[in-house]
């Protein structure tokens, strides 16, 4: 009989949304900024050219909104309503011949706070490059593929590293990235789950 050690997992998931309307959406958040309530990101020239956040774009509240639903809905299907909640959702653009480097998302959570992060492609185009998953088990690197599909939200571990190859499709690289805190509600319950049965041990392994 085998019996489980450890183990991690990432998760896909298909959003019913209007794909091309929320792309266009990304695209004129970068053009014509405006301002936003949510303020997960500042605008690209409020940044230096070498910080991490000169790719990434404040999205319009509108767009938040309606992101920040459709994985909520994806979360509760998963975890039970009211299990999670959006912390900062922004979104990335890759200019063809660029790349994203080897990062995870631990340092943009508040202190002790425990999250899932996500990202969302709102299009996919040939050899634009597919997000990496990067882990380590005894001591051994191991290294995930996870190929980009228009309309797919993939879901991980927040402290899990994972980088996106260069893009060689000729055009930008378009996606939705967000981070989402769990409520007190599921807190409780990881704190009383002894046996490792929530879903949340399937994306962070046992802790």
């Amino acid at each position: 009989m085998f019996k489980l050690i450890n183990a991690i997992h990432y998760s896909e998931h298909d959003l019913k949304l209007n794909h091309d309307q929320i792309l266009q959406e990304v695209i004129d958040s970068r053009l014509k900024p405006k301002n936003s309530l949510h303020k997960s990101r500042p605008q690209q020239d409020e940044v230096d050219r070498q910080h991490t956040f000169y790719e990434d774009t404040n999205l319009y509240d509108e767009t938040y909104r309606v992101m920040d639903k459709a994985v909520s809905e994806v979360l509760n299907g998963i975890f039970g309503p009211k299990s999670f909640q959006a912390e900062e959702i922004w979104g990335h653009i890759i200019p063809p011949n660029e790349q994203t480097m080897i990062h995870n998302h631990d340092g943009m959570i508040t202190e002790n706070e425990i999250s899932l992060s996500w990202v969302y492609y709102p299009h996919a185009s040939r050899l634009a490059g597919d997000i990496c998953f990067l882990s380590s088990i005894n001591g051994k690197q191991h290294f995930v593929n996870a190929p980009q599909q228009k309309g797919k939200l993939f879901i991980f571990a927040s402290d899990m590293m994972h980088f996106t190859p260069r893009n060689g499709s000729g055009i930008d690289r378009i996606s939705i990235s967000g981070n989402h805190i769990a409520t007190t509600k599921l807190k409780y319950q990881l704190i009383e789950d002894q046996y490792y049965q929530n879903p949340y041990w399937m994306y962070t392994g046992r802790k």
